[in-house]
């Protein structure tokens, strides 16, 4: 019966040696989960350089102990416009305070993740490297600024930091390093023998995990208009199948849509830069037809900083002749008078006559120079063009070859979109509400770089595209289905609460649902009209409350309406119900904040500052019982 004697050998460490081990505390700060994702990755590797790793999400952390840290690492994004994540408010209110604590024995490095296409690039990491220098901290290795494909800067910089922290001297812990071999015999049953797992099933478990730089590839069923006729608005219910990918989400959670440059908006710019379509280059894909590198490689649809800060050096490259025009006669009769007057060059320093009329030269680079001399003209002019603008207003701008222009390129990146359906109502899929966003500039029309892409190009069950997903860390449904929740989401800000409510449906959960919603028409932006009606008789929806701004004189929006329901509102909020808002962050969420803020004042009793601080700390932070999902 027992046919198998296997030696099993067990390696017994002592605590006898010389060999020590180092502690590094390894913080991250995220809104989409990037960071922590890198964190983990961090921490691996942190072991192989004699390191003792501890990766600590930045709200679970306190100053206190960050001060006591001598060795800290710190991955963190950044989030709107140069703002820290949810996550990381906190520990950055106390670290920014005045009685912080001083950190002269501590030992650091940044990694910042950020956007290029936002002002305020990687600005959280900039602020954490420069407070913990403020503080006495000593920096071992230069904070790494990485755009949204971060994989290799992240690389880089992890290669540099690991080893420059490792090398701190300071408190160790004894690490063991004499080995004792301890052998034990047994036999074990033949058919309890498993096989050994080989590395192939590692890498294909490696490669199934999908991510902006290894999408899914799939295509949609679905992408059906939402609005009413006569709708000067596209908005449009857009499903993406899931097939065999194994991709899984939540009700909050995102997803990233891969989408390719418009094929005019290409062969236009092919045709403006000089080059054949066809001939090969090389890509951060590898190598591939200029076409293809411009379709699906890199961001073409808006000029980026890099490109027009570097125009006025390009132009005056292009320059092999330079003509200098110098005056040396000139006549003038005046037509009234029969006066004349004459003036003719005798030496270099005569100067010219006074009130001479003098032209100047159309001069390209003294353009280039006006548009890129400092970051406002820059914004500018980046916020109405692409390169086909730039290259058809400047006809003399000219590339030797194709990778020189895709040089100055940023690298096509994935967009994320709120996902509006609950993965148990619809299993199997994706559903998105996306508005088609379109516009005339310099006479050319023009639409949103992925909105354009699934509304123009993508067609139903044929075209393919990639996806990955975004898992939310905050964005999320209460544990406890019995706790009532209020939704604010105008517009398409509406997704995500058709999630929740789809799944608090599936999940029969007996809280009270409550959604404000709203737009400019009644008659031709009531999205998803026949399910919420669905709700409403059902009584999965407790209260429907909309806003149509333009349907009557006076413009009517979702915090007006808060407003006038705001005893109610703050019966549920002094109960324990969460309150979510979803969409526009400059405008919409500003003004809905403000009247959560006055209708906690008010209504319990509490003057401004107290109800300041009971939203923006109480109900936000600590209780996290306010959650936003903004852009």
């Amino acid at each position: 019966m027992f046919k198998n004697h296997v030696m099993l050998e067990q390696i017994v460490q002592s605590d006898r040696g010389s060999l020590m081990s180092k502690e590094v505390l390894i913080l991250f700060g995220t809104q989409s989960g990037n960071s922590e994702d890198l964190a983990s990755q961090l921490a691996k590797s942190a072991e192989s350089h004699n390191l003792v790793p501890t990766v600590q999400d930045m709200e679970e952390t306190s100053v206190e102990q960050m001060a006591q840290s001598e060795r800290i690492l710190i991955i963190c994004s950044t989030w709107g416009e140069g703002e820290m994540p949810d996550s990381a408010e906190d520990l950055w209110d106390s670290i920014s305070a005045g009685d912080a604590p001083k950190m002269e024995n501590t030992h650091f490095s940044i990694c910042a993740l950020g956007d290029t296409s936002y002002e305020f690039y990687c600005q959280s990491g900039k602020d954490w490297d420069n407070r913990l220098e403020e503080l006495g901290a000593k920096r071992v290795f230069p904070r790494q600024d990485c755009d949204v494909d971060f994989d290799e800067p992240y690389a880089e910089w992890a290669k540099g930091a690991l080893p420059a922290i490792s090398a701190v001297v300071g408190k160790v812990i004894p690490e063991a390093v004499e080995e004792v071999s301890v052998k034990i015999e047994t036999t074990i049953p033949e058919n309890k023998i498993k096989p050994e797992k080989s590395k192939e099933v590692k890498t294909k478990e490696k490669d199934t995990k999908w991510s902006m730089k290894n999408p899914y590839m799939t295509t949609i069923s679905e992408k059906d208009i939402l609005n009413g006729p006569g709708a000067t608005k596209e908005t449009r219910h857009v499903s993406i199948l899931l097939g065999d990918s194994g991709l899984t989400y939540r009700a909050g959670d995102a997803i990233g849509i891969i989408p390719e440059n418009p094929e005019d908006t290409v062969n236009t710019l092919i045709g403006l830069l000089g080059f054949n379509a066809d001939q090969e280059v090389e890509s951060h894909s590898g190598t591939v037809t200029l076409y293809d590198a411009l379709k699906k490689d890199y961001e073409i649809h808006r000029l980026n900083k890099k490109f027009v800060k570097a125009l006025p050096e390009l132009l005056s490259s292009n320059s092999e002749t330079s003509i200098e025009i110098q005056l040396v006669k000139s006549e003038r009769e005046n037509l009234r008078s029969g006066m004349n007057f004459s003036w003719e060059f005798e030496n270099k320093t005569k100067p010219l006559p006074i009130n001479y009329p003098i032209q100047s030269t159309n001069n390209p680079s003294a353009k280039a120079e006006e548009i890129s001399k400092d970051n406002d003209s820059i914004e500018d002019y980046i916020w109405s063009r692409d390169y086909v603008d730039t290259m058809e207003q400047f006809p003399s701008l000219k590339f030797d070859k194709p990778e020189k222009f895709l040089s100055y390129l940023d690298k096509l990146k994935g967009r994320l979109y709120s996902i509006a359906s609950s993965p148990d109502a619809h299993p199997g899929e994706v559903q998105l509400t996306i508005a088609i966003v379109r516009y005339n500039h310099h006479n050319r029309d023009r639409a949103g770089l992925c909105t354009g892409y699934l509304a123009d190009d993508v067609d139903v069950g044929e075209t393919q595209f990639g996806v990955y997903m975004s898992a939310t860390k905050s964005f999320l449904l209460p544990e406890d289905g019995d706790t009532n929740i209020i939704m604010v989401g105008p517009g398409t800000g509406i997704a995500p609460f058709r999630a929740f409510i789809e799944q608090r449906e599936f999940d029969k959960s007996s809280g009270k649902n409550w959604l404000f919603f709203g737009d400019q028409h009644e008659a031709t932006e009531y999205y998803y009209k026949e399910q919420i009606e669905s709700w409403l008789d059902n009584g999965t929806l407790f209260k429907f409350t909309t806003a149509w701004s333009r349907d009557q004189a006076e413009k009517i929006y979702v915090q007006n309406r808060m407003l006038e329901h705001a005893e109610e509102i703050w019966e549920w909020i002094d109960g324990g119900a969460y309150f979510y808002v979803c969409g526009d962050k400059n405008y919409m969420a500003k003004d809905v904040h403000a009247a959560l803020i006055k209708i906690c004042s008010e209504q319990g009793g509490m003057g401004l500052e107290k109800a300041t601080e009971f939203v923006s700390q109480t109900l936000m932070k600590d209780e996290k019982r306010y959650l936003r999902d903004v852009y």
